[in-house]
């Protein structure tokens, strides 16, 4: 029998070593194996005792001796514990790898999803188009969106809180006795009454409740009311994203579009250089002029190459970054408009731009509703402290028999006060304050950081205006300078090299007036961004590709023309549109307007 039991364990144990979950399994097959099988040793010879309790005495039945073989006896405790451990195995619990084939398939789904839906580009692309199909299509406008309606939800969520529990019960009862009891004085000691009962072995019962707690509602309402704030904060997060990512379109396009005009004339050049390098190695092939003389030719068209190529190289890469920013698929052909007009003006003072900025910024508004729910809390902790009170009312039913009325309604209140709760009370006054310390440090803060980036801002659109008008200038220079080489070149007043990096220097510098251009305008919407001036109006009719453009340009035209609501402040806002020297900008886009004097700073 000890044989049997060594190879009980013996095997038990090779077979949970051998489980891929861990040692722990088998060790415990090992345990169960080695318990179940001196269970079954002694159940050759054990007994199984029964016992009436309804009888004076206990009888005990002693179970006849069962013969098994010894092959046998050792086969149970075996196989027992073999499919314990496989019990074990299968229930566990562990991480699998994701398959290549998997991350195909999601990777396929997922660059679907994000191209889906997309309205196709019909026309030229406008400013506001661009800027429809980012916010629109945009990613992380999406996430902002899903986040807003989740915390919505979750205001939804919290309002239900606020609302009594009514809660049903129902339930049976069995015993399999009676559930009797007797008396025994206290003086004699010895048994009053004979044993008696006042319920039946199976009893059903079921109730209905309607509870309030009067601390917990307040809890609740707190609650609800820091979650209503936190969907307002998420409302202003997704305001901040839309400036990004507005600012970023802007950008880009302007980018984008200068780079378009000035293509063809990057081409034409880069052709000509090529051209002449070509023929600088063939006068070096064939001796036709000085070794020295060719070698500074063909290294003055190298030059000139390398800068067009760079050029181009620069005017591809501004389309691409569009075409993400919109949210086109890689490889999307599609060709920019010139903006319906060229107006680079700045209708407000920066007084006023500061004072807008200082209550239309997401991060004020999202920072002032933190502040809020700051307080919230505070209000929350010391409404913890207050005793709570619960209000209930119901009706009941039972079906046992012996009661006199079966159903029975009930009503009445419960208070519970933790006193030692209120210990806490000076700590709870200390973090409370120091919250509101932090949360205005952090407000005054935020509001220094966004009145520098407004005059940062402001600073950075009138440098840019005025070097928009020494680049108009130089560009202009240049052009003339490669139109008088260019006729010399043909009466032979000039060689060919002159006129090709003539013609290379006037493209740099009508590259460096379109970037001087963008820049105005890039400049001028950075100073709406900081201003906190949103690109959308408060309501949208509907949310199609065609509805968001129109309310786009309706907007940008607002707040172009100075009419954009300015709070009511004490400083009020004035436009100076009407006294600004600068162009009418009624210039088309296909020339560029012309320079313009520095625009005035009007503190």
């Amino acid at each position: 029998m000890r044989s049997g039991a060594r190879d009980l364990k013996r095997v038990t144990a090779a077979f949970g070593a051998s489980v891929s979950r861990g040692p722990l399994y088998g060790w415990v097959a090992v345990a169960i194996g080695e318990v179940w099988g001196r269970v079954a040793m002694r159940m050759k010879s054990g007994s199984v005792q029964f016992t009436d309790r309804g009888s004076s005495a206990a009888t005990t039945t002693r179970a006849a001796s069962t013969r098994l073989r010894p092959s046998a006896l050792r086969l149970r405790p075996l196989l027992t514990g073999i499919a314990a451990a496989t019990l074990l195995a299968g229930c566990a619990a562990s991480p699998e790898r994701l398959s290549l084939a998997e991350q195909i398939s999601v990777a396929a789904a997922d660059r679907h999803t994000i191209y889906a839906s997309q309205e196709p580009i019909s026309g030229p692309v406008r400013l506001e188009e661009a800027m429809a199909r980012a916010l629109k299509y945009n990613l992380d406008h999406r996430v902002a969106l899903m986040e807003r309606a989740l915390e919505e939800r979750l205001g939804d969520t919290a309002q239900m809180d606020l609302l009594p529990q009514l809660a049903g019960r129902a339930g049976l009862n069995t015993r399999d006795n009676i559930a009797a009891s007797s008396s025994r004085s206290i003086e004699t000691g010895r048994q009053s009454l004979e044993p008696s009962t006042s319920s039946e072995r199976d009893t059903g019962t079921a109730d209905l409740q309607l509870s309030l707690n009067v601390l917990d509602f307040g809890l609740s309402y707190f609650g609800a009311q820091a979650q209503a704030n936190r969907a307002l904060a998420a409302e202003e997060r997704r305001r901040r994203i839309v400036l990004t990512v507005a600012d970023e379109v802007r950008n880009a396009y302007w980018e984008a579009v200068t780079a378009e005009q000035l293509a063809p004339r990057v081409r034409r050049v880069l052709g000509e250089a090529r051209e002449a390098l070509g023929f600088a190695r063939q006068a070096e092939t064939e001796r036709l002029m000085p070794p020295l003389e060719t070698l500074q030719f063909q290294r003055a068209m190298l030059e000139i190459i390398q800068q067009l190529e760079g050029l181009e190289s620069e005017l591809a890469s501004a389309r691409t970054e569009l075409a993400g920013l919109m949210g086109l698929p890689p490889g999307t052909r599609f060709s920019l408009a010139a903006p319906r007009h060229g107006a680079t003006r700045l209708p407000y003072r920066l007084a006023d731009l500061e004072a807008v900025a200082m209550v239309e910024r997401p991060e004020i508004r999202e920072e002032l509703y933190n502040a809020r729910n700051v307080v919230l809390e505070a209000r929350s902790q010391m409404l913890s402290l207050m005793p709570g009170a619960n209000l209930f009312a119901g009706v009941n039913y039972d079906s046992n028999s012996f009661l006199l009325n079966q159903s029975w309604a009930d009503a009445g209140i419960q208070v519970t006060w933790n006193l030692l709760r209120l210990l806490s009370l000076p700590a709870m006054q200390a973090e409370s304050e120091a919250r509101e310390d932090l949360s205005d440090a952090r407000r005054l803060a935020l509001r220094m950081a966004i009145l520098t980036q407004v005059n940062v801002a402001y600073r950075r659109y009138q440098r840019a205006t005025a070097h928009y008008g020494r680049a108009a200038e130089l560009q202009s220079v240049e052009q003339r300078i490669a139109e008088a080489t260019r006729s010399a070149e043909e009466s032979d007043a000039q060689n060919r090299l002159e006129r090709v990096r003539a013609a290379a220097a006037a493209v740099l510098a009508q590259r460096a007036r379109n970037q001087a251009f963008a820049e105005v305008n890039n400049a001028l919407g950075a100073v709406y961004a900081a201003s906190g001036f949103d690109p959308l109006p408060e309501t949208i009719a509907d949310h199609d590709l065609a509805t968001l453009q129109e309310a786009i340009a309706a907007r940008a035209a607002e707040i172009a023309s100075g009419r954009a609501r300015l709070p009511d402040i004490p400083a009020a806002a004035t436009p100076i549109a009407a006294h600004d020297p600068a162009s009418d900008g009624s210039t088309a886009y296909a020339m560029l307007p012309p320079p313009r004097p520095p625009q005035p700073a009007h503190e």
